[in-house]
């Protein structure tokens, strides 16, 4: 599936296990986050938009290869 979002940077195709990125997803309370990229072969950092008070959320989620 591909997701439409707002980017900086170049534009690059990244792929991860759904079932990963769902349960990741369904443990972070926020509706929105950030999920920072800087290489297909590199871990994607994934970060709330807001955080509850004394709470520092941050998880890592490796991609797949993708065949073009």
């Amino acid at each position: 599936e591909t997701l439409v979002c707002q980017y900086t940077g170049d534009e690059m195709n990244i792929g991860f296990k759904s079932s990963f990125l769902i349960e990741i997803l369904s443990n972070i309370s926020a509706t929105e986050v950030t999920i920072e990229l800087t290489d297909p072969s590199r871990a994607g950092i994934i970060l709330p938009i807001e955080q509850e008070e004394n709470e520092d959320l941050l998880m890592l989620l490796m991609p797949m290869m993708l065949n073009d």
